[in-house]
This record gives C-alpha cells, structure tokens and sequence, in this order.
C-alpha cells in the first residue's frame, strides 16, 4: 500500500484533505457482506501535515478489499448471555426501489447475482459456500419481503469521495448508503450531510440496543450518525509489538510478563530501549535503536497509554497535563536518552522499521504481523502504563463505515432493509466471524489471547483525522527539526488545535 496524497474538496467547510491509500476492486469474500471492513488505511500513510500538494490529488492505487478470510470487522463484541432482539420489522411496499450502498470495491451479494456460480464468474470468490450462500439467500428474502433491489455500487475511491462532494451535499445523494473511510468520511457528519441514527432507526433496532449486527461510531463522543459492521474479532487493533529475538539476547524479561505484575510502566520501558539500543557492527554509530516508528502511531500510541487525547471531545487536548507528558515522554526518548531512532521522514521505512531489525519495539496495526518473510518472531504486549494511564486504552481502530446520508427519502425502512440485508446470520455470530486469519498473526497462544485482550480495548481520539490538526508539526518541530521545546510547541499550537476542532464540530454540537 503506497503512500499518496488527496485533496478532498467539499462545500463550505466540508474540506478534509488527508494522505491515503487508494480505492479498489478486489473481492470481499463472504465474511465481508455488510461489515465494518477494514482496509490497512490510516496508518499506512501520513496525515494531512504531510499531505503532497493537491494537484498529486487522485493519482492512488486501486484500494484493497479485505481478503478471504481477512476478518474485516473491527472489535465490536456482541453481547454476552441472554439478549431481548426487537421483533421482525413490518414490511413495506418499497414499489420495486432499488437501494444502492456506494463503495470502493466489489461486493457481489445484491440483486444482480442469482447464484455462487455467477459470482466466481464475474470474477468474485468465497471461502464457505455455506455462508455465500446465506448472504445470498439473505438478498431474496429482503428483496420478496420489501419488493426492493440491492445495489452495491462500485464508485472507486475517487469516485465515492467525488459522490460525497457533490449529490449528498447539494441534497439528492447518489447512494443511499454510503461506506466511506474515516478520511472522508468524517466530512459529511461534521458538516450536517448524514442523518441522525437515533432519528431514523426504530427505539428496538439492533443498532440502538444490542449492536449485534452494526456498532455505532463515535466521532468526538457523539455516535449518532456512523456506524459499521459488530464484529468479535478485532482486526482493527493497534498493539505495542518488540523484535523476540533482541528482547531475549538482551537477557530481558517479556514485556507482557512485567505487565501482568504492574511493572511495564513507562520508566520501565525506557530502560529496556536504552538497553536495547546498540551499535552491531562496531562502526561507532548507533544502528538498532530501542523504539521507531511512523510518528501517527508514535502520538497514537503513547497517548492512549496515558488515557490522554487530543480531539476526544469538543475541547483541544494539547494542553491537558496527560498530553503534556506524553510529549515529554517522546522528548525524552528522542532528544535526551536518543534511544527512539531518529525520524526517517520515510514513511515505509519508518512503518516498516520493526520488521527490518533497525528497531525494537514499534506500534503496529494488526494486519502488520501477518504473512512478514522475517526470521524472527514478532510479539505484542500492552503499551507501557503512562503516569496518567490505566491500561485500558489502545488507539482508535482501523474503521470503515456507513452513514445514510441527508436527502434519503424513506430513511427508516432504507436502515430497517440494510440491518435484515446484514443479519444474514440470524445472530449466531459463528458464521460471520472466521477467527483464522487473525489467529494466524499470533506465534502462540498466549500471544493469541492477549490479541484478543488488547485488541478489545480503543480509544475515541479523533486527532489524525481533523483537518488542520498541527501535531504533525509539533513532532517535526520538538523531535526531527528540534527547533522547540515541547512547551514551546504547545504553547504555539494549542489554539490553531482548538480553532481546527471549531471548524469541525460547528454542525453537530
């Protein structure tokens, strides 16, 4: 996945110009009807401080689907033990309305499909037959009960983000439902495009109460208006992973071992970068460092280690004390101890530090740790307690999600349609999630569960996708340029954080 720039011009305000990667038409397979899919997106490639110029605007790959048995939910999980589900929904005559859901890939569950075989034809692909064909059977039903059609529209990234830009904000949408990335996706809820789920979906719905079919989205502490597929398989989490190997040439205990006493602290894993920084060859310069990493998921990381946050509410938190020392924390590491590598200012090299034996410990994204060509094992702990941390929070996950946009006409039955469409597996949620793929990123067990343990856990900080955010240049400015101290920067940045969240939230306070 290639890092490019794009230049997302909407109405008014509606302006969100962020780094991506680019849109596709690989094949979901059955696991991804309806899901909250999950494309390796907002860690891949640099936020909007980074952004090239926009006339580079356009020129992304084709994104990704998620593959086979890539799990593409994120970490909903579905509610424990005995649950009251709303009665089926009375159908409506929708007079043969065709409900089209606009995305950036192929799914081949809609009207247009009659059987597995005119899928495979048309060049899709499945695992399980079994529940292929479920999903399929899931499109009759609703299309006999509603007379409707479905419709998955296959926009192209650029094309789903011009649609966005233009039918949904001058009233009449081109889709129904859109699937968007947070990138552009955000856009059209802060600038009053999306309709209010708790004004369209039924008191009973599955998405007011159980979320065993679709999760709601917070964006700054208000989820009434995103949402994506539930899901017990998180592979949308963010985990602290370390190079095995260096951890136990070093002599050191496993991270997630001191964790489970309450000694992998920040202090604590100070010390074992300092260890773990070394010059191998003897040449006199330092060629492994303890800690490197892309720096979104450097603030991501650290800040959720210490519950800080700096876009998890209306309010700017650059100043809140939590951040401050999370800043300190990265002076501390980059400037003073210089045991964080110094910044590659590439973004592959950076992400990839990890897997090329240049760092010790890195943040990763789930999908990271799958099908690496590495000699050594790849382990994930929990993110070192900060002073202010709990450990109860990991950064926000990858999410894709949908929204129903503001001109939809019938917007209650197009949800009610779209919930029966995606409870294709009448809640037993052992159909839907296939847990290989995310297994197979674990060297163990044990490794295994704390995936689970870890991935679970989130964080509502929304800063990477704020337009206008300046963290990028508070990074650049205390860490590559050193050119302020971190007081200096926040005191310099606070308020264009505080001005860029104004900006955003005008619509949906």
């Amino acid at each position: 996945m290639k890092k490019k720039a794009l230049a997302v011009l909407l109405a008014g305000l509606m302006v969100l110009s962020m780094t991506a990667c680019g849109g596709g038409t690989d094949t979901p397979s059955d696991s991804s009807q309806g899901t909250g899919e999950t494309t390796p997106a907002d860690d891949t490639q640099a936020p909007a401080d980074d952004a090239a110029p926009a006339d580079d605007a356009g020129t992304e790959d084709e994104a990704q689907a998620p593959a086979d048995d890539a799990g593409t939910e994120d970490e909903a999980q579905a509610p424990a033990g005995d649950v009251t589900r709303h009665a089926p929904y009375e159908a409506k005559d929708m007079g043969g309305r065709t409900i089209k859901i606009g995305l950036w890939w192929d799914i081949f569950y809609d009207s247009e499909y009659q059987s597995l075989d005119e899928i495979t034809a048309a060049g899709g692909s499945y695992d399980n037959a079994e529940t292929a064909q479920m999903q399929l059977d899931a499109v009759r039903a609703v299309e006999e009960k509603w007379n409707v059609k479905i419709d998955y529209v296959n926009l192209g990234w650029d094309g789903i983000m011009s649609s966005i830009s233009t039918s949904v904000t001058n009233g009449t949408p081109d889709c129904d439902i859109y699937l968007t990335d947070l990138q552009f996706g955000i856009a059209p809820v802060i600038n009053g495009y999306a309709q209010k789920l708790s004004d369209i979906a039924p008191a009973d719905s599955d998405i007011l109460t159980n979320e065993e079919v679709f999760t709601r989205f917070p964006v700054l502490g208000n989820d009434d208006y995103l949402f994506y597929g539930s899901s017990t398989i998180p592979t949308g989490a963010c985990y602290l992973a370390y190079n095995e190997s260096m951890i136990d040439e070093a002599g050191l205990e496993y991270p997630e071992v001191l964790a489970e006493r309450g000694e992998w602290t920040w202090d604590k894993f100070a010390e074992y970068c300092s260890t773990l920084t070394q010059d191998t060859d003897g040449d006199g310069n330092t060629d492994v460092y303890g800690y490197g990493d892309v720096f979104t998921t450097t603030i991501n990381g650290f800040l959720a280690s210490n519950n800080a946050m700096i876009a998890g509410s209306y309010t700017e938190g650059l100043s809140d004390p939590k951040t401050v020392e999370v800043f300190n924390f990265l002076d501390r590491l980059y400037n003073v101890d210089g045991t964080a590598r110094p910044y590659a200012d590439d973004w592959n090299d950076d992400l990839d530090a990890l897997f090329q034996n240049k760092v010790a410990f890195a943040f990763v994204n789930y999908y990271q740790l799958v099908d690496r060509d590495i000699d050594y094992n790849v382990r994930i702990c929990p993110a070192p307690v900060g002073p202010s941390g709990d450990g109860s929070m990991t950064p926000i996950q990858i999410t894709n999600c949908y929204f129903i946009p503001v001109g939809v006409e019938d917007a209650t039955a197009v949800y009610e349609i779209f919930e029966e469409l995606n409870n294709w597996f009448d809640y037993d949620t052992s159909y839907r999630d296939d847990p290989a793929w995310f297994e197979s990123g674990f060297v163990d067990e044990e490794q295994l569960e704390l995936g689970y343990t870890e991935g679970y856990k989130s964080g509502p900080d929304m800063w990477n996708y704020v337009s206008g955010a300046p963290v990028g240049d508070i990074f650049y400015a205390v860490y590559v340029n050193k050119e302020m101290t971190v007081s200096q920067a926040i005191e310099s940045y606070k308020q264009t954080m505080q001005d860029a969240l104004d900006a955003m939230t005008a619509n949906i306070k």
